[in-house]
Parts: structure tokens; sequence; C-alpha cells
């Protein structure tokens, strides 16, 4: 593509989805449902204004790689430990009865092996940003129900990651689609290897910590600018996914887990907030448009037309078993029923992080046109609905007045209402 065109394409991307974008995020919907219809609406499907080429897909990988470092970012391990049972055990019943639905389903429409896996693992993905936004309209994000649900969320992106992983590494034995118990074994040591370094690396920057601020504070401090210190942390998050590219894993495996070692906590609050938004513009500003866009133009409506049947009921799946598998765990971690039904819907939006994955396994030859299309449409849908259904659930657990729905006092100890 000549750089005239690819500028000419790159205007067109981002008037399109700021548009859109900001369209939808006034009613109440996340601004990447704009963006993504902004791509089907210039993409070939519709008006055929931009058309998918090698250079756009480059602009994709780096915002992926953006999109997961921010995602890594924003995430605080303390805050997992913090939560405590209830979130990990939501997380786990709400992300495996999801996985191994949606796998037996694909597996009876007569996907092969790696392909229902990689379905399944779509369908098991829950969103933080859905849930975060109607918790935020409740003003209940930091009551037990909101750091709950996002809690949940957060290890379940992580869980997500980890199988992403695997399903990579089985579908690199050369396409057969058949699972080999050496495949499986070489993908276990490499994640466990990976994992195991991350899980290191932390304990150890945990027990020098603060040593570690003492020397790293002073050092940000001496970079005149904020460029700067970004530039210190995009060198560390991309050695990593390098690392992690070198032993067999994605690099988004590495950059995801490179934003989470480093958090506000380890290199000070004053020196993670310099480099946030810049981080944060780059990629909400510039990146992640270009890429949700260019999965609606990627998008192909005459092959979700021609799968309708198999849509149907991974659609169905999606929604069901997600809803069903976050009630489930909420009721047996001891929430009430109109908590456990809160819980259940909030957990139903799939978002960034299922069209990232998504995207992943297109460009890597997992899955095809057609079941990239049925992932994005199941991703578009349970997005919007998420947010619709799930209000009435937390105004109904609110009106009841459950503890859940308290807030934490400043002090971070005690929990007040917040109801009017």
């Amino acid at each position: 593509m000549a750089t005239e065109q690819l500028f000419v394409s790159i205007i067109i991307i981002l008037v399109a989805a700021r548009i859109l974008g900001e369209v939808f995020q006034r009613i109440g919907q996340p601004p990447l449902v704009g963006e993504l219809l902004a791509g089907l609406i210039i993409g070939p499907s519709i008006l055929g204004l931009v058309l998918p080429s090698s250079d756009l897909h480059v602009l994709s990988d780096l915002a992926v790689f953006f999109l997961m470092f921010l995602a890594g970012l924003e995430m605080d391990p303390r805050e997992i430990r913090r939560a405590g049972r209830s979130a990990i055990v939501i997380s786990i019943i709400a992300f495996f009865i999801p996985l191994l639905s949606g796998t037996g389903t694909s597996l009876l429409f007569g996907l092969p092996t790696v392909q229902s896996l990689f379905m399944g693992l779509l369908l098991s993905i829950t969103a933080v940003p859905v849930s975060a936004i109607v918790l935020m309209q409740f003003g209940i994000l930091n009551s037990r129900l909101g750091n709950t649900v996002i809690t949940a969320a957060v290890v379940n992106d992580i869980m997500s990651l980890i199988v992403l992983s695997i399903i990579l590494q089985l579908a690199a034995d050369g396409g057969t689609g058949q699972l080999k118990l050496g495949d499986i074994v070489v993908s276990g040591i490499n994640i466990g290897v990976f994992l195991g370094g991350i899980f290191l690396l932390d304990m150890l920057l945990r027990k020098i910590g603060g040593r570690l601020r003492r020397k790293v504070e002073p050092f940000f401090k001496k970079l005149q600018t904020k460029e700067a210190a970004f530039g210190v942390l995009l060198i560390t998050a991309i050695a990593i996914s390098l690392i992690a590219q070198e032993i067999g894993l994605h690099f988004v495996i590495g950059t995801f887990f490179s934003g989470l070692v480093i958090y506000k906590r380890r290199i000070g609050r004053q020196n993670f907030n310099k480099v946030y938004g810049t981080i944060s513009a780059i990629t909400f500003g510039f990146f992640a448009p270009i890429f949700f866009a260019l999965i609606g133009i990627e998008f192909n409506v005459q092959s979700l037309v021609n799968a309708i049947p198999l849509f149907s009921a991974l659609l169905g799946v999606a929604i069901v078993t997600k809803i069903a598998a976050g009630y489930i765990g909420a009721k047996i971690v001891g929430f009430s029923r109109e908590v456990s039904l809160a819980i259940g819907f909030l957990m139903n939006g799939r978002g960034m992080v299922e069209l990232v994955i998504a995207s992943i396994g297109f460009a890597a030859g997992v899955i095809d046109l057609t079941l990239f299309s049925i992932a994005v449409a199941i991703g578009l849908v349970t997005t919007i609905l998420a947010p619709l259904t799930s209000r009435p659930m937390v105004s109904s657990a609110k009106s009841k007045g459950s503890d859940a729905v308290l807030i934490k006092d400043s002090s971070g100890t005690e929990w007040q209402s917040e109801m009017a």
C-alpha cells in the first residue's frame, strides 16, 4: 500500500471510529462497539472505502501490544489477593463452564478439536470495562459487589491468556487439529517456565519493594520528561514480550504480564501517573480505534449468514452458560439471589480481550474467516447486551439494601451505604 493511500485509510478509519465511538459512549455503551461498527460500514461489507492490507495489520499488531500492556498496567496484584476466595471461585466457575460448553457445542457441529477449544475459549471471557461501566453508573464500583466482579473478570482474563497460549502451541503441530500428549506436555512446560519466571520476579520485587522504590523513584525523577519514563517502561515490556515469544508463546502473553508486574505501588504512584496518561492517550486515541475498526473491516457478513445455525448455537451457549456460571459461583460463596443474578449478568460481556484473542487466532490460522466473523458477532452482541440486561439486576440488588452494594470509606476498612 502506498504511503499516501495508507494515510488516507488511517484518516477515514480514525474519523469514522471516533465519531461512532463517541455516539455509543454517550448512550452508555463501550466505545469499541461504535468503533467496530465504523469498520463494518467503511469496509468491504458496505461502503468499501477501506480494504484490509499488510500495513494496516502492522498497526493492528501494535494496537494489540499497547492494549494488552495497558490492560496489565491497570491490574494490581494486591487487589486480586485482597478479593480473596469469592472472586477466585466465581472466576473459575464462570470461566470453565462456558469453555467446556462452547467446546462441546463446536465439536457437535463438526469443528476440529483445536478450533472447538478456541471457540470455547472465546465464550469464556469477561470484559472488565463492560462490567465497570454499569458499576460506575450505579456508584458501586468500590463496593463488595464491584470489587468481586472486577477481580473475577481480571482473573478470567489471566486464565484466558494462559489457555490461549496452550491452544496456539497445539495449533502449531502442523494443523492436524488433533491433540497430542507430547504437544500438551511441551506447551505446559513452556507456560510453566514463563509464569514461574514472572512469579519469581514478582516475589523478588515484593521482597525488595522498599529498597526498589527508593532507587526507582529518584531515577524516574531525574528523567526530565514523561516521554523518557514512558520509553523505559516500553523497553521493559518489549523485552518481556520477546522472552515470551522466544520460548514459544505469543508475544501478547509477555506484554500483558509485563504490565501486571509494573504496577503503581512498585514504581511509585507519581511515576506511574506520569507515564500512564501517555500510554492511555496513545492507545485509546490512535491504536485502539484502528484495531477495532480493522476487525469490523475484516468482518464478513456473508460468512456469518452462511453459518447462522452455528452462530445461533454458540451465542445461546455464550449467554446462558456465562450468566448461569456467574450466578452459581456467587451463590456458592454466599451471595444473595439478587446479588448473584447481578454478578451473572455483569460477567456476560466479552469486549476487548475477546476481540484481541479472536484476531490473534485468525492471524495464526487457528480459525478461518467464518469462525472469526462468528466470534466478532458474539463479542459485539454480548457487549451490547451486558450493560442493558445487567442494569435491572444491579438496580434490584441495590434496592434490596444488600451489604454487597455498600461502599468502602476513605480508609478502605469499613462500608458505607451510598443509596439515596
